[in-house]
């Protein structure tokens, strides 16, 4: 490619000295334009030429073949990437809410959330892990408040409780 490049710069400096000398030797008036008019078409032979005839068909498919590839590797890589984010934001933000959830229910506890698909392959909150100190009814009013508000049933529900 480089040795490509190399012929084609060479020929472009070529034509230029050639049609800069042409237009210098041209005499004033109608011929020198006509002189200008030509060396403007050799120039632009010379410049487009080598590239449309030096190029193989072949070579510029598979260029195109393999950037094709490497920009839908890219492309998946980044939906994967978009896709552990979205997950790691519903997690976060659901721990947030059972936290609350549970300061409303009167008990300080910490949360942490896994995330999992439904059946339609729509992100939810899967599992829920709770550490802190609560009484029974607390726990229950949790649970309870977990399944119908999140849809994480009881036996997705773990709960550690810490010994004051």
């Amino acid at each position: 490619m480089t040795a490509f490049v190399r012929a084609w710069l060479l020929g472009m400096t070529a034509a230029a000295l050639v049609l800069a000398l042409a237009e210098a030797l041209a005499p004033e008036g109608g011929a020198k334009k006509v002189c200008r008019l030509a060396g403007g078409m050799v120039l632009l032979l010379a410049a487009v030429g080598p590239v449309a005839g030096g190029l193989d068909g072949g070579a510029l498919t598979g260029a195109l073949d393999g950037w094709r590839e490497r920009s839908q590797r890219y492309e998946q890589e980044l939906e994967e990437r978009n896709e552990r984010l979205y997950l790691a934001i519903i997690e976060e933000e659901t721990a947030a809410y059972v936290m609350d959830k549970a300061r409303q229910l009167g008990f300080e506890c910490a949360a942490e959330v896994t995330c999992g698909y439904d059946e339609d392959g729509v992100p939810c909150p899967w599992e829920v892990a709770a550490r802190g100190v609560w009484t029974q009814r607390q726990r229950e009013e949790l649970e309870r408040l977990l399944e119908e508000e999140l849809g994480v049933p009881a036996r997705r529900q773990y709960y550690e409780e810490i010994q004051p």
